[in-house]
């Protein structure tokens, strides 16, 4: 039928727009990092509910209290029962207070004029904790997930141009590459990307290859080029300096039995 088509034809669209995503390289990350960060957005807002529910607790039975003593047509009591007549309202406020939809001055003014000034001290300590501590803190650990969710993103992007450069050869992935097929390479699209994720210019592709020949046999596979290429991205690892220290020390105590003999 007609609507079976035009579903066909919007399924189809979407699919295009999902490849497209995933060859835009920014927006993939983008894309990946707000998913990878819900975890961290829901327990970010737990905490920050239960820093203003304390607070409010509080502050509410304090302008209760106060309240109680006060005509219900005094400006001051007005202005206490709109902004913390009750334990939703005072929540409310205190949230705008810290994100801006209300300027904490105004929220603190009539708890200072009418209640104490020693609670204009404590609206201030609880503004400061939660802008320049608690914020910050979030801000950190979004910032952490977001380079993490790039890190990943960048190895699986480098997987999968490895896998679609060796089905290219005429064995598929389970061929070797030997130096004039990889030479013959350096164009394509998944090399080059390759080339710049590790940062090596195209003149410099012979050293990478002898580089990912762990094995000396002329040729490399597919493993061999994964690891290294994850290997070569990036600065080296205390477990690669630990390694070639090893090595160091085997190839002097080789050299010193060789000369003592």
């Amino acid at each position: 039928s007609a609507v079976r088509v035009i579903r066909m034809m919007r399924l189809i669209r979407l699919l295009r727009m999902a490849r497209l995503v995933r060859g835009i390289g920014q927006l993939r990350i983008l894309i990946i990092s707000i998913v990878n960060s819900v975890k961290s957005l829901t327990w970010t807002c737990l905490l920050v509910t239960l820093m203003v529910y304390t607070f409010s607790i509080y502050v509410t039975q304090t302008v209760t209290d106060r309240r109680g003593s006060m005509l219900k047509d005094n400006p001051s009591y007005i202005i206490l029962d709109q902004y913390y007549g009750s334990l939703g309202s005072t929540m409310l406020s205190l949230f705008m207070a810290v994100t801006g939809g209300v300027d904490w001055a105004v929220l603190c003014d009539p708890l200072m004029t009418t209640i104490s000034p020693l609670m204009g001290i404590l609206f201030a300590l609880y503004v400061a904790f939660i802008v320049f501590a608690m914020l910050n803190v979030v801000t950190g650990v979004f910032v952490q997930s977001v380079l993490k969710s790039q890190a990943t993103d960048r190895e699986l992007f480098m997987v999968s141009n490895a896998r679609e450069l060796f089905a290219s050869l005429e064995g598929g992935v389970t061929d070797a590459m030997s130096w004039p097929v990889f030479e013959s390479k350096l164009d394509a699209p998944q090399m080059v990307a390759f080339l710049q994720a590790i940062d090596v210019d195209r003149s410099e592709a012979r050293g990478v290859f002898a580089l990912l020949d762990l094995d000396g046999s002329g040729e490399i596979t597919v493993d061999e080029f994964l690891n290294g290429a994850l290997r070569l991205r990036g600065s080296a690892k205390a477990l690669d300096v630990a390694l070639l220290l090893q090595q160091v020390r085997q190839v002097h105590c080789l050299l010193a039995d060789m000369s003592g003999s």
